[in-house]
Order: C-alpha cells, then sequence, then structure tokens
C-alpha cells in the first residue's frame, strides 16, 4: 500500500532525524520515527494558529507596520 505524498514527507524526514539518534536496525526506531513525526505535525498546526499574529509581530518590528 503506498501512502500520500503528505504522509511520506514527513515520515521521511522524521526518519532521517530518527536516524540521527537511534539506529535504524533498532527495534525502536518506527516509534522515534513516529514521535518525532507527531511532535513536527504539532508545531506546523501551531505555527498555522499563531501565523496571523507572527507576521503582525514580524511587520511591527521592522517598522512597515504603523
Amino acid at each position: 500500500m503506498s501512502f500520500p505524498i503528505f504522509v511520506q514527507l514527513p515520515l521521511a524526514i522524521a526518519g532521517d532525524i530518527a536516524a540521527h539518534f537511534v539506529s535504524r536496525d533498532s527495534v525502536r526506531f518506527e516509534l522515534v520515527q513516529t514521535g518525532i513525526a507527531l511532535v513536527m505535525l504539532a508545531t506546523f498546526i501551531i505555527l498555522l494558529i499563531c501565523a496571523l499574529r507572527i507576521w503582525k509581530w514580524v511587520r511591527g518590528k521592522n517598522g512597515i507596520a504603523e
């Protein structure tokens, strides 16, 4: 079964990050990879929720906004 690209890409990135900490042959590799993918997903969702506030802060910091 093939996963869509929006599932494969985060898991591939999480797998590369997890490989720095746990051997790919380890029993816990999939657990660490899933944990890293969940942290990435949570970070992405938080950034989406706070995007407008962050955008206003960045614009105000540069003096562009009122």
